[in-house]
């Protein structure tokens, strides 16, 4: 059984030199393509160069004379060694004139015979006779075929360096950027365009992210936002580029370096709780869901009151002075700083799914439910029933209240304005709807393939590619919206829709808190543990919860037996051993 030469050959199979010739002359030709090996292109990467029983030359199970047909075919310059047997080898003749009528047919291939035998040329057939041939008793004939096919000497290589000293390494932190230099080899800078260098890092299991391929400019290529995220005692980055020496760094350690609370730390600030630390909005009393099991800490951390949910958490609003979470099943606890916490079940349907909240939203104080079933709940932290304000019959995804107006954006991708009862306006979205957040009098609404901006001044919607595919997680702040894909790539973006802020962290990483509007974010990294991220660096890390006060002044660290609420600058490190941190995941 054969490969067929689509199977066999592929598009990207296209050879600089095509070196035809006689089964007799092998060791001619092999010397050939090894002395070709040994030179250039202009853009400083070798040539490839086919001849039929090297290691690049016809594929194994390929139909050969299909195979050699489309490797003539896709050969820039093709080299015939005229030789007696050569003009005696019916394949060899089939090969000169293939050569030839592509020659005249196909501008970008050209014929440059190569007589290694002098009494050959008797031989030549007529059609091809007229062509020039570079005898290889001329003492400089493989400078003037060198010349022909456009190769250089490999002294103009280009060589790429890794400039400064070895790189100040913290498992999961953003290493100060990485600066490639592309040279040429008498140390001068090359500031061509269009050398694109890839960084990688050795061993793999260092785990590099970040942007890892950057286009040179003016000689250097910048890598920013890079982070190596497993602790390792020795690790070396590599930089590669077609046509370019690779430079590889000095070796460094990955340091294992996480956030822990002060040593010794007591106080008022210092909470015997467990679980996931979040700030009210005023930034100093707190909530820690321990399991299912939410206790709010006043601002003096005493703890005043607790509540349950049925399961785990879905989705958390903050208002001007509340918090609220809502599980699964439809329980809802709404929790004032003082320590009040309400309990309430969104009432049940026919089918269990239309309890689940879609969204959460507050309007200044006041806590709105929306649900799958439709139905916009009016929570009040009291003791009045909450009341049904709207319905939407496609179900509820996200939803923004502001000053009795909504924007309620449904199950099947619409976009309806609300107030007062009355439908305003309608817009045909996307069917998943991930997250919405209103910033000035715009909101923002993020889907699964756009981002909306709708103008609630004058009804206009924008909508912009989503930046980002395959999203993890978004988390709306009051002034930029961050979104992570399952890959680890992060982005911000602001009411006018333009990106603020964009790196690759942990693939699987989540967003769960933000501050500052947006620039400071705390993420949740697959198995619990969590970084700090400001301005898009990951400055810390820690195997235990972290949050952050809205205003971005505080921080609550666990060390998984009490939290520490302090000034966010006064978070420390402790040192780990490299490799700690990868054995204990």
């Amino acid at each position: 059984m054969t490969v067929s030469t689509e199977a066999a050959l592929q598009p990207a199979d296209c050879w600089d030199v095509f070196i035809s010739y006689a089964r007799e002359d092998y060791k001619e030709a092999k010397g050939l393509q090894d002395a070709l090996l040994k030179y250039v292109k202009e853009d400083g990467s070798p040539p490839r160069v086919y001849l039929d029983v090297s290691r690049t030359g016809t594929r194994a199970g390929a139909d050969w004379q299909s195979y050699l047909e489309e490797a003539l075919r896709h050969s820039r310059y093709i080299v015939p060694l005229y030789s007696l047997k050569y003009f005696e080898k019916s394949v060899c003749e089939w090969e000169l004139h293939q050569a030839y009528r592509l020659s005249v047919v196909q501008p970008d291939t050209e014929l440059l015979p190569v007589l290694i035998h002098p009494g050959a040329v008797e031989k030549v057939p007529f059609v091809v006779h007229g062509i020039n041939w570079i005898a290889t008793t001329q003492p400089d004939w493989i400078d003037v075929l060198r010349e022909a096919t456009k190769l250089g000497t490999a002294a103009a290589r280009r060589v790429l360096g890794v400039t400064g000293a070895a790189p100040e390494a913290v498992a999961g932190r953003t290493l100060e950027p990485v600066r490639i230099s592309v040279s040429l080899p008498d140390g001068s800078p090359q500031v061509a365009a269009g050398i694109s260098v890839t960084l990688s890092a050795e061993p793999d299991t260092a785990g590099l992210t970040g942007t890892l391929t950057v286009e040179a400019d003016r000689g250097e290529a910048v890598f920013d936002g890079l982070v190596l995220h497993t602790a390792t005692e020795q690790v070396r980055l590599v930089a590669t580029a077609p046509g370019c020496e690779r430079a590889v760094s000095a070796s460094f350690p990955v340091r294992s370096v996480e956030v822990r609370p002060p040593v010794g730390a007591q106080g008022s600030g210092t909470l015997a709780a467990r679980g996931r630390p979040v700030f009210f909005p005023d930034g100093r009393a707190l909530a820690v869901l321990d399991g299912t099991t939410l206790t709010v800490y006043t601002d003096r951390y005493e703890k005043a009151g607790s509540a349950e949910l049925k399961g785990q958490p879905r989705l958390w609003a903050r208002g001007r002075r509340l918090l609220a979470v809502a599980d699964w099943s439809g329980r809802v606890l709404l929790a004032a700083p003082d320590g009040r916490i309400r309990t309430w079940d969104v009432p049940a349907h026919d089918a269990a799914r239309y309890s689940v909240p879609g969204a959460l939203a507050f309007d200044g104080d006041v806590l709105h439910v929306g649900t799958w079933a439709g139905e916009v709940w009016s929570v009040p932290l009291g003791s009045e029933a909450p009341q049904t304000v709207l319905k939407h019959p496609s179900g509820v995804q996200v939803l923004i209240a502001d000053r009795g107006r909504f924007l309620v954006g449904g199950l099947d991708g619409t976009l309806v304005r609300v107030m007062d009862g009355r439908v305003l306006a309608e817009h045909q979205l996307e069917p998943v709807l991930l997250g919405a957040a209103l910033v000035n009098d715009f909101g923002l609404i993020v889907g699964e393939q756009l981002v909306y901006r709708l103008d609630l001044a004058k009804d206009q919607l924008l909508r912009v590619k989503q930046p980002v595919t395959g999203i993890a997680g978004v988390l709306p702040g009051s002034e930029l919206t961050a979104i992570v894909d399952a890959e680890g790539r992060f982005v911000c973006f602001d009411a006018e829709l333009a990106v603020r802020v964009g790196f690759r962290t942990v693939p699987g990483a989540r967003p769960v808190d933000v501050a500052e509007g947006g620039r400071l974010l705390v993420l949740e990294h697959p198995g619990g543990s969590h970084s700090l991220v400001r301005e898009g660096r990951a400055t810390s890390v820690s195997r235990h919860p972290l949050a952050v006060s809205p205003d971005g002044t505080r921080a609550a660290a666990s060390d998984g037996n009490r939290l520490v609420v302090l000034p966010i600058d006064e978070l420390t490190e402790g040192d780990g051993v490299p490799g700690e941190a990868g054995e204990r995941r």
